[in-house]
């Protein structure tokens, strides 16, 4: 073997645009290996020694039958018959991008990228870019569900053009807390435990507010608010303890100590922000990535951000039909 270094400059300059695309994924997927031990999904699913429900009954105790043509396990359910691979069911069933750009993507996501730059650093199209967005966002639509706030926990509503409702009248917004407006309510613990819940058009009635917060608090907590009239009912049935600061910008003692959901609102709003065309009808889904994305960065000391929602997503059961 000759010991002549490889002008590797040369060597690309030589190469079709077919056999750069080949190369390309080749540095892809072996990057993959090197990073999360496999190069498809289905390898990583066994390195992370990871059992799959069955799709039809649900049942978590399916034992291995052979192998699909493509290679992959397959397995089969006790409890009522059915032969499955890893992949049934899943976002990935039916997946074409080869798993080192889907994770891209991913970690792209992670930095609340816009669907242009996805395209651009992921070498996708728009409607790619736009399907796996919305297959991630499938992954934690019941994440919020499972959020329970405790000890001091600060609570407040903020709100958005509701730009569908817009688009459909062709009228400018109306001033103040309209129809025109959806309401977000927010709440924030002294544990950085986050929810943000879309609660319908226009300002919350006790019956919202109750719906959007009462099963993520727990009774007892002291609860930080605003003054408004629709928390009291809240404050009552849970026994919470009262503490609450008039609006008012003017005032230092409001400032203070609304300061953390006020905060909140801010980076809500920010990253709402960033997608100019989201739909409004999508926003629960990106308030839910967002409120995701908030418990993983808190805990990023415990496991590196990309690597945990990889990890989520691949054990996800979470499912996504193109519309």
């Amino acid at each position: 073997m000759s010991d002549d270094p490889v002008d590797l400059a040369c060597l690309v300059d030589s190469l079709s645009e077919s056999q750069i695309r080949e190369l390309e994924d080749a540095i892809g997927a072996r990057r993959c290996r090197e990073k999360y031990g496999a190069d498809r999904i289905d390898e990583l699913l066994e390195v992370w020694e990871h059992v799959p429900p069955c799709p039809t009954c649900r049942c978590r105790e399916p034992f291995k039958d052979g192998s699909t043509p493509q290679g992959r396990a397959r397995w089969r359910c006790p409890s009522c018959g059915a032969r499955f691979s890893a992949l049934t069911g899943t976002i990935f069933a039916s997946a074409k991008l080869p798993l080192y750009k889907i994770i891209r993507i991913v970690e792209v996501m992670c930095h609340n990228a816009s669907l242009r730059l996805i395209e651009l650093t992921c070498g996708v199209s728009h409607p790619t870019a736009h399907l796996w967005r919305h297959k991630v966002f499938s992954t934690i639509d019941s994440w919020q569900e499972k959020v329970m706030l405790s000890g001091r926990v600060w609570i407040d509503e903020m709100y958005f053009n509701d730009t569908d409702l817009l688009h459909d009248l062709g009228r400018k917004p109306k001033r103040g807390l309209s129809k025109d407006l959806i309401c977000v309510v927010v709440a924030i613990d002294a544990h950085k435990n986050v929810l943000a819940v879309v609660s319908e058009n226009g300002k919350p009635s006790t019956k919202r507010i109750n719906a959007a917060l009462e099963a993520h608090i727990e009774p007892g907590s002291t609860i930080v608010h605003d003054c408004e009239k629709a928390h009291n009912a809240l404050v009552k049935k849970l026994r919470l303890v009262d503490e609450r600061y008039k609006a008012n910008t003017a005032d230092p003692d409001y400032l203070l100590h609304m300061a953390l959901v006020n905060n909140l609102c801010s980076w809500i709003r920010r990253y709402v922000g960033r997608f100019s065309c989201m739909k409004s009808v999508n926003l629960q889904s990106y308030l839910n990535w967002f409120v995701y994305l908030f418990r993983v960065h808190r805990d990023e000391e415990k496991w590196p951000t990309e690597e945990r929602v990889v990890r989520h997503l691949a054990l996800s059961e979470g499912t996504h039909l193109r519309k």
